[in-house]
């Protein structure tokens, strides 16, 4: 079963849409991470660096059809495979770059400058490795299956009679990653409500704020005395919290003085935890919302490789080009504070554009009043001079003359 010409329109308009969307959020990201200050941090970072993935990605998804329509063997076919192949998978690898960096942070104390020294190999890793399969596959022709590189119904990729490639080197591969990423965040989510479980256990009524030294919260320095009971160990944070101690493994009772960096009067457990949740939210949300349907449509086709569902097909083309976008709603959501700060500058500019329209017309209202003024001056100085006669000027003297 194919699709019919009204449904191939269709994909195609979907597939640009969303690329242009996606386009749209990675200029967001690129311009407001190197303009802004605030919104570099360790995760973001890596955001940026996905983008330009996300960037050629699109480029790819906006040829569209063109490429199959341009023929198996033509340079724009296999130009656009090869980018889909190399650049595509790298996103999710980019993810679960950052699900490392949050589990390095939590449970091997790196701090920024460390995170910041492992992004050359992150580099390699995510752009590097799918690099090879993509490269090969521009060489291969063999005379039972032609070109790895042809028709894929939404645009050129892994050809049908290659399907067992486009699980092996890369849907199967992908969901690794992605399962690994999840893996993680469940892992440090865990964590995160143990220790919000300990901390809420802590408080007593009529005490300020008293926080076991979790890692969780920074700033302002206070000492905090009082009795601990512990029963297992926890991972050290050092990008949150370098300073504070953590309990040994064995269990204890004693009476300890713990160093405690935290905002003036604290930060509540639950926002902090709730925070943690939306961010890793957003991320298996958006594996999920990228990757499922595409993975059922290709699976679907390695079953029943002669039935095109335009459902499915749609679907996909909906969901992949919009990693850029993903992206972008990600590095918002762990920007929050920089993006208020971003919001009310534009809210700012936008303010004062009136008001400096008004300013202006007034000053040439002014200048126009002025003006007027000067030429009503000068025609009255006009009006008041006498005009010189020299006949007139002549008789007078003569009289004057005569009454000498």
């Amino acid at each position: 079963m194919s699709l019919t010409t009204a449904q191939i329109q269709a994909i195609i308009v979907t597939e640009r849409v969303s690329s242009v969307f996606s386009l749209t959020a990675s200029a967001f990201v690129v311009v407001t991470f190197l303009l802004s200050d605030k919104f570099r941090k360790p995760i973001n970072r890596l955001v940026f660096y996905a983008t330009f993935g996300n960037v050629i990605t699109n480029i790819a998804t906006l040829i569209s059809i063109d490429g199959i329509e341009a023929g198996k063997g033509s340079s724009l076919c296999q130009f656009q495979a090869f980018l889909i192949q190399w650049f595509m998978p790298a996103d999710a690898l980019w993810t679960f770059a950052m699900s490392c960096n949050v589990w390095l942070s939590f449970f091997r104390s790196y701090d920024a400058a460390a995170l910041r020294r492992l992004e050359w190999k992150y580099l390699l890793a995510c752009y590097g490795v799918p690099f090879v399969p993509g490269l090969i596959y521009l060489f291969v022709n063999t005379i039972g299956r032609g070109k790895i590189y042809g028709s894929a119904v939404l645009w050129c990729w892994v050809s049908l009679q290659w399907d067992f490639l486009r699980v092996a080197t890369f849907y199967g591969p992908v969901w690794i990653v992605i399962l690994c990423t999840i893996a993680i965040y469940i892992r440090v989510g865990s964590v995160i409500f143990k220790w919000r479980k300990q901390l809420l256990s802590m408080e007593r009524p009529g005490e300020a704020n008293e926080f076991p030294a979790t890692g969780i919260i920074k700033t302002s320095e206070v000492t905090v005395t009082r009795n601990e009971e512990y029963g297992s160990s926890r991972p050290n944070s050092g990008n949150i919290n370098k300073k504070a101690s953590f309990p040994s493994s064995s269990t204890s009772r004693h009476q300890t003085q713990s160093r405690v960096h935290r905002p003036g009067g604290g930060i509540d457990p639950n926002k902090a935890a709730l925070k943690y949740c939306k961010c890793a939210l957003l991320f298996f949300i958006a594996l999920l919302i990228t990757w499922v349907p595409s993975t059922v449509n290709r699976i679907y086709t390695i079953i029943r490789p002669t039935d095109v569902v335009f459902g499915l097909n749609l679907a996909a083309a909906l969901v992949l080009p919009l990693q850029g976008f993903w992206n972008a709603i990600i590095y918002m959501a762990t920007s929050s504070y920089a993006v208020k700060c971003l919001w009310g500058d534009i809210k700012e500019v936008c303010r004062h554009i009136p008001s400096r329209r008004l300013s202006e017309q007034m000053k040439r209202q002014a200048a126009t009043v002025h003006t007027t003024e000067l030429d009503d001056r000068a025609s009255k100085m006009s009006s008041n001079t006498i005009n010189y006669d020299p006949e007139r000027s002549s008789s007078q003297s003569e009289l004057v003359g005569v009454a000498k």
